[in-house]
């Protein structure tokens, strides 16, 4: 294979197939033919006004899985067929940050499907420790889910767990349903969850949320309390715009946390005197470290995740892809590759 199709986003709204070359491991890589890559909310941001911290173009993917085929120098030979889920990215493991533990905020942090190539394309490169073995009995389906299942363990680790608690999701999405996956799996007493589109509503019932609510709903505040029996001891944001943080923010019972998992953009006003007066307490919670893969694993094989994925696109049509995922009525759009 001297050439493959690779997916670019070169511009707002602008994304294509492109023949590129097919990578080659440098020591302490393999390659990675993919099965699934996700199109990721991160992806879409992307797409419509570009990336916080690369300029255009981008070649996105980091929610994969795949097989490995070619191994570089250091790489234990037998690493090859190894079946591999991707943990994208690579921290420095000198800097400030991840001397103590919080490799999640590191100065010299490498993403893949951002800094680097990612896995919307036959096959990818990444350094061999990015490539994490799939555990016994997942599916590959299952493994390209376990990325943004780390982010929602992550955040449960955050807030110290759920265990016992009342949760509100704000967004339906593919993480928001995720989260609401993982607090039913961390043992949350009961969780309610809201988004304007009735299907992800729906769903999210199927999943177990004991309630799913149009956030326009007049007196959302009183609904979700009469639902939980009191307000959310945890609310978790998943969409990250103004509206829905002071939402957040005006849902959380006192003394409670607010939980930012979306991807926003820009200055929010909220009211100081909630932060202050009720102690309610807003924490961003920022990708993942490694210990969150372990965690995400066990969610993904012990929920009905994979019913987070709603439609499945062959790589070579990844437009028609973003598109699906851009309209708003899929939860997760997987792009299928070669070893799928």
């Amino acid at each position: 294979m001297s050439t493959m199709p690779q997916v670019w986003i070169t511009g707002p709204g602008e994304v294509g197939v492109r023949e590129a070359a097919a990578p080659l491991p440098g020591p302490g890589e393999v390659v990675v033919e993919t099965a699934f890559a996700g199109i990721c909310g991160s992806d879409l941001h992307t797409l419509r006004r570009g990336h916080p911290w690369l300029p255009y173009p981008i070649a996105p993917g980091h929610e994969a899985s795949g097989v490995v085929v070619e191994v570089g120098e250091g790489v234990a030979p037998s690493r090859r067929g190894e079946h591999v889920y991707l943990q994208p990215v690579v921290a420095c493991g000198r800097c400030f940050y991840c001397r103590r533990g919080r490799t999640n905020l590191c100065d010299e942090l490498v993403g893949v499907g951002s800094h680097v190539p990612g896995a919307f394309a036959d096959r990818f490169v990444v350094p061999a420790a990015a490539a994490r073995p799939m555990p016994a009995g997942m599916t590959f389906a299952q493994a390209a889910l376990v990325e943004p299942f780390a982010t929602v363990a992550h955040a449960l680790r955050l807030v110290g767990g759920v265990g016992g608690a009342t949760v509100a999701v704000l967004g339906g999405g593919s993480i928001g349903q995720a989260c609401l996956l993982g607090a039913l799996a961390s043992d949350a007493e009961a969780v309610v969850l809201t988004d304007p589109v009735a299907g992800k509503r729906e769903r999210a019932r199927s999943l177990g949320a004991r309630a799913a609510l149009d956030p326009t709903a007049p007196d959302l505040r009183a609904v979700v309390s009469a639902e939980l029996g009191g307000r959310p001891d945890v609310v978790i944001d998943c969409v990250a715009s103004p509206a829905t943080l002071q939402s957040a923010v005006g849902l959380a019972v006192k003394g409670g946390s607010v939980l930012v998992v979306g991807v926003g953009h820009g200055p929010v006003e909220l009211a100081i005197e909630v932060l202050q007066d009720q102690e309610v307490a807003v924490i961003g919670s920022a990708m993942y470290t490694a210990e969150d893969f372990d965690r995400a694993e066990e969610i993904v094989q012990g929920t009905a995740s994979e019913q987070l994925v709603t439609a499945v696109v062959p790589m070579a049509q990844a437009a028609e892809g973003f598109a699906l995922a851009v309209a708003g009525e899929q939860t997760k759009v997987h792009l299928s590759g070669p070893a799928a």
